[in-house]
């Protein structure tokens, strides 16, 4: 038995310049939503944001003064609720189309995500998991391909 068994990631929480602008990206751009404004306390001017299922998934709280910004962690994987290569190519060309900043996408073998930024540098990516992860088959897959992250072109999807 696993000391702590986490079941998935609940939330993120990133430092940001401006929280009304960046939550207003993310709206745009991931399609998310808010569900909270933080009204008073040290977190006061925070923003909490949901895909639509928990409380929150994403929230954003005000930067210190001089903070370093997009450097926090390496990225945040957002795994697609599509299962085709097409909702990822449409997800690609919506990126474009609202003029993400794209750093690579990547095959992973048992997925393929694209890598992208937010407007303070934090990276995100988007993957379509294409290996179940059912009985480990996920697992075994990147075990035996040693964690494979080969650089991929992918075609955009309009509509």
């Amino acid at each position: 038995m696993k000391p702590i068994e986490v079941k998935r990631i609940a939330h993120i929480v990133l430092y940001v310049t401006d929280p009304e602008a960046s939550a207003a990206w993310y709206g745009k751009v991931l399609g998310m939503e808010i569900s909270a404004r933080v009204k008073e306390g040290p977190y006061q001017g925070g923003i909490f944001l949901t895909f639509g299922v928990s409380d929150h998934d994403i929230a954003l709280f005000p930067a210190p003064e001089g903070a370093t910004q997009g450097k926090e962690f390496e990225h945040v994987g957002l795994q697609l609720a599509g299962e085709t290569m097409e909702d990822l190519q449409r997800a690609y060309a919506h990126l474009l189309a609202n003029d993400v900043r794209i750093a690579e996408i990547l095959d992973h073998g048992v997925s393929t995500g694209i890598y992208f930024y937010d407007p303070d540098g934090h990276m995100l990516e988007v993957l379509l998991q294409r290996t179940a992860h059912d009985d480990g088959q996920a697992i075994r897959q990147l075990r035996e391909n040693g964690g494979q992250a080969d650089p991929t072109a992918l075609d955009p999807l309009h509509g």
